[in-house]
């Protein structure tokens, strides 16, 4: 990085960041169709069982392991993971939404 790069302002808190992280893969379900019960079916593939409504708490929550994370985005077959611009605009409500109907580049 050059002295005239700077990273994007960091959010202050833990929740910022635990929305973000929420809002990134729900933006990834969407962009696919996939729903929490069709989710835990491609976990199934993997051997990882994990029930919908489980699913769904561990997302809602935000707070997950990498192990996790990196699970799901491969059974939903992400092969690119947009971070976005704005960390707080992506954390906030709607941000799922917002990510899955905006153009990303790999």
């Amino acid at each position: 990085m050059d002295s005239d790069s700077h990273p994007a302002a960091a959010p202050a808190d833990d929740k910022t960041w635990e929305e973000l992280v929420k809002n990134v893969l729900r933006a990834e379900m969407m962009r696919r169709g996939v729903s929490y019960a069709a989710l835990a079916e491609r976990l199934a593939a993997f051997g990882i069982t994990d029930n919908e409504l489980n699913l769904r708490n561990k997302v809602s929550r935000g707070r997950f392991t990498a192990v996790f994370l990196m699970q799901v985005l491969k059974a939903l077959e992400v092969e690119w993971v947009h971070v976005p611009a704005s960390i707080d605009d992506a954390a906030r409500k709607g941000g799922a939404q917002a990510l899955a109907a905006s153009k990303r580049q790999p």
